[in-house]
């Protein structure tokens, strides 16, 4: 069975896995959480901005477009460009066509690419959140002191 789907953009927005079964055809770009797994054929970029976020293009799967995820797998076809802001592993099977960003590679004997590889070292998640308290406090501080001069001048 051969299903075609058209999608300006297709929003996935649980942390389950989706599947693009094989004979799919996805026309439009995907915004995601969770699992990604395709099968079938996506024509447009797959986004995802969650730290745990994952794609799988696995053997017999193809995308035309950029990935950008935080985990991605591949063991099919891609062409276009790919940022792992995470860890990427490009599998025996597969072929990219497209440049790579990455922070953590693993690129297995058989697997093919025609592009560029950079590295970029990805800020932590973990870091960006464990600042957000402090600066919380720092600002709760402010307010409050400016909150006792206003008070001041009005007494």
């Amino acid at each position: 069975m051969f299903m075609k789907i058209n999608a300006g953009l297709a929003t996935m927005a649980s942390d389950a896995t989706t599947l693009i079964s094989q004979g799919t055809e996805l026309s439009g770009d995907i915004s995601f959480s969770g699992t990604l797994e395709i099968l079938g054929t996506v024509k447009g970029n797959i986004v995802s901005e969650q730290t745990d976020a994952r794609v799988r293009v696995l053997n017999g799967g193809s995308v035309e477009g950029d990935i950008k995820a935080a985990i991605i797998v591949v063991n099919g076809s891609i062409k276009g460009n790919i940022v792992a802001l995470d860890r990427l592993c490009l599998e025996p099977n597969c072929t990219v066509s497209g440049n790579i960003i990455y922070s953590n590679m693993e690129m297995q004997t058989g697997a093919q690419l025609i592009g560029s590889c950079n590295y970029q070292q990805m800020t932590p998640p973990k870091e960006v959140a464990s600042q957000t308290p402090a600066r919380s406090e720092k600002v709760k501080e402010i307010r409050n002191n400016n909150q006792q001069a206003l008070d001041k001048q009005w007494q």
